[in-house]
């Protein structure tokens, strides 16, 4: 079976009720941009916008991309997931012929109607009717005479394959390459390589948290980056710790305890929390929607955050920290210069004389962002157990803290105001 599917050669881009992609932002032109199809790449056109086009952070007027970059008109920020560019993603694989890359796993997505399925045991090669639209997909390679004639709208390249707009460039063949090229078009969050969970609640929470923890982390939104790039561009230049601390501050200055529905976990997106606030700015939601909001706001500009959830004193509770590439002892230090030079109106003067944070290998100092601490570095609660839940997947069982009595915090180098 074999479906018709119309795929255009372009895209407009821009606020006018005619463009292919619509997008409401003020900052975006009536006729912002365009995109089209050269070879392997897409072609990005500025269109004399008012507010320019922008490629991972540069203003260009005509710039060949991938699928996945950061490619933002005035403030709005692509979404390679909208639904408007599913058909335009189509003809980068020679038609209306889906290619899809490898991944981990034995996990499918049909290529006509988006629905998801896991390969049969033992299944590596020939046709497989997609369950919930009955369309005929080719799983494995199709031959090079189908290829190049492009006779199935829904043929998708399976053998646990990802497809709609995910294709095999040549210099990301790695499996990380492939998750983050998946993950930036949102069409996958589960990882299948991770190791396996070394806690019993860690598995809890991979199965029945993590996934709509990470789905709710949206740092690309269009609503969440602006509000994070705003706040980040008081300390303009590369991710740093004090840019960590603004955000962190207005949003704990802002923020206003309201409860989940009773008897349900409602995980708050991020871009939805910053829309929902009140005519004076107020944000609000329980612990996890103001761990979701940090955490997205802080890969919104570059950096590395994941959500700690944990059992302790007063039960259940959730908090981010924030990944600084720093030795920690000039972390406290500038944090300390940072809130010396800046009062804020509802938290004071806050003096920093020491930080707390946890340690991997790959990250020095990840840095604790808990409401309950007064200042970015602030002391831990006492925990019963903690796991780690990452904006890609992943998950990680973590050493309790034993609360501030028992932390080890690092001392402040002296510093010159």
């Amino acid at each position: 079976m074999s479906a018709k599917v119309d795929v255009p050669l372009y895209i407009v881009v821009g606020r006018s009720e005619d463009c292919e992609l619509q997008l409401a932002d003020p900052s975006v032109s009536g006729r912002h941009a365009k995109l089209s199809w050269r070879g392997q790449a897409i072609l990005v056109e500025d269109l004399g916008s008012a507010n320019g086009t922008w490629v991972d952070g540069r203003k260009v007027h005509r710039a060949e991309v991938r699928p996945g970059a950061e490619v933002t008109f005035g403030n709005a920020t692509l979404s390679w997931s909208h639904p408007a560019l599913k058909q335009f993603l189509r003809r980068g694989a020679r038609g209306d012929t889906l290619i899809g890359v490898r991944i981990p796993g034995r996990r499918f997505i049909c290529g006509s109607c988006g629905s998801r399925g896991i390969m049969p045991e033992g299944f590596a090669r020939g046709q497989l009717k997609c369950g919930k639209c009955g369309v005929e997909l080719q799983v494995g390679p199709p031959s090079r005479a189908r290829s190049v004639l492009g006779v199935s709208a829904a043929l998708v390249a399976l053998a646990a394959m990802v497809v709609v707009g995910v294709f095999a460039w040549q210099d990301e063949t790695t499996s990380s390459g492939f998750r983050r090229a998946a993950e930036r078009l949102g069409l996958s969050h589960a990882r299948d390589d991770q190791p396996a969970a070394t806690s019993p609640q860690e598995r809890s929470i991979r199965a029945r948290i993590a996934p709509r923890v990470v789905a709710a982390i949206d740092p690309t939104h269009a609503v969440t980056r602006r509000e994070a790039v705003r706040l980040a561009s008081e300390d303009e230049g590369p991710f740093k710790v004090e840019q960590v601390a603004r955000i962190w501050t207005s949003v704990r200055e802002r923020w206003r305890y309201v409860n989940d529905p009773r008897g349900d976990e409602y995980f708050s997106v991020a871009s939805e929390t910053l829309s929902n606030a009140s005519e004076e700015g107020q944000l609000a939601g329980d612990c996890d929607d103001f761990a979701i909001l940090l955490a997205a706001m802080i890969e919104s500009i570059g950096g590395e955050a994941r959500i700690v959830m944990l059992d302790g004193d007063q039960g259940g509770h959730a908090y981010t920290e924030a990944c600084i590439h720093e030795d920690a002892q000039e972390v406290a230090r500038r944090l300390s210069q940072h809130y010396r030079r800046n009062w804020s109106r509802y938290l004071g003067n806050q003096r920093i004389t020491n930080i707390h944070f946890r340690s991997s290998p790959d990250c020095p100092v990840w840095l604790n962002l808990d409401w309950n601490a007064r200042v970015p570095g602030g002391p831990y609660g006492r925990e019963y157990w903690a796991v780690a839940i990452y904006p890609d997947g992943r998950t990680e069982t973590l050493a309790p803290s034993v609360g501030a009595a028992g932390d080890t915090p690092v001392p402040n180098a002296s510093a010159a105001p």
